[in-house]
């Protein structure tokens, strides 16, 4: 007697689908260009997501190295900054893989579990990790001790935080004391209604002032629907005026739960002509910063 069952189909909806779509860029880059903050997803038959992740309500298409090799070589860079996706969680399997496929051409950052032992911080320290992910969405809280336990690896601690919200001032003074280096995620999760004037970015700005912090660049904060979101330009030209060899550049690709229309990477990659129109200032976000935070080899 045959007992097997089909399996119910998955009814959930899709993430919408990136953008495969690359025109020439208008921004031509400099060698050692980096994205500073990028997803791989998948191939999810091999690096499956953790059961009930944060956005398992979602299915996600399969973008792998493949996908990212080809939309790097589409706008021009030459180097990447994984960031692990919190579907993932604590499971950095797809992290190891990629630093032993990719080498010096990428770093990543992870999301550690709290019983992880030494001599697996050291594995993936050797393989080109470098920095902890911190994110509201998986803690109420800053697990010091990991902080203390990656900073000794010379990792750098990588905030995804919401500095506007009345909830995360408790996070401001631990951010603010970090023994080593950080960096916040997507502009410092500012709300740019609030203009440069605002409580959250007048926090950015103390961060910088540290000489330990790097910020990423990116749109993602902003709270228009269309490219090229505007609201967020009075934020970023103060912020290159201000501390130009604190900055990077992140895609966010491949923007999952992303379900305003989808952005052109390469349109993202151009909007920086507008923000930074300086060449030597552009190379400093693109190059020199990323080097000097993540230890990439000298071009």
């Amino acid at each position: 007697m045959n007992t097997t069952t089909t399996p119910a189909p998955d009814t959930r909806p899709f993430s919408p689908k990136i953008d495969r779509n690359y025109p020439k860029p208008k921004l031509k880059l400099p060698p050692g260009a980096t994205d500073c903050h990028f997803h791989f997803i998948g191939p999810q038959k091999q690096f499956t997501l953790k059961p009930n992740h944060v956005f398992s309500h979602l299915q996600f298409e399969d973008t792998p190295i493949e996908d990212w090799l080809k939309m790097q070589d589409a706008l021009g860079l030459s180097r990447g900054l994984h960031v692990l996706s919190m579907m993932y969680e604590h499971n950095y399997e797809i992290a190891l893989h990629a630093q032993n496929r990719l080498g010096d051409r990428i770093r990543s950052v992870i999301v550690p579990w709290p019983h992880i032992t030494d001599g697996e911080l050291d594995i993936l320290t050797k393989s080109g990790v470098v920095g902890y992910r911190i994110t509201w969405r998986l803690t109420k809280e800053i697990d010091q001790k990991m902080v203390a336990r990656t900073t000794e690896r010379g990792w750098s601690m990588h905030y995804l935080h919401r500095a506007d919200e009345a909830q995360m001032d408790g996070w401001k003074p631990h951010i603010l004391k970090t023994p080593g280096k950080f960096v916040l995620e997507h502009m410092g999760g500012v709300d740019p209604a609030k203009g440069i004037n605002g409580e959250g970015f007048k926090f950015v700005l103390q961060c910088l002032d540290t000489g330990r912090c790097w910020l990423k660049l990116s749109p993602r904060i902003s709270k228009q629907d269309n490219f090229p979101f505007s609201d967020t330009d009075p934020l970023v030209k103060k912020l290159v005026e201000h501390a130009p060899n604190r900055l990077l550049w992140g895609s966010d690709w491949p923007h999952p739960q992303y379900f305003k229309p989808m952005p052109n990477d390469v349109a993202l990659l151009d909007q920086v002509l507008d923000w930074v129109p300086d060449e030597k200032t552009r190379k400093l976000i693109f190059v020199d910063n990323p080097a000097e935070v993540f230890g990439f080899p000298k071009i």
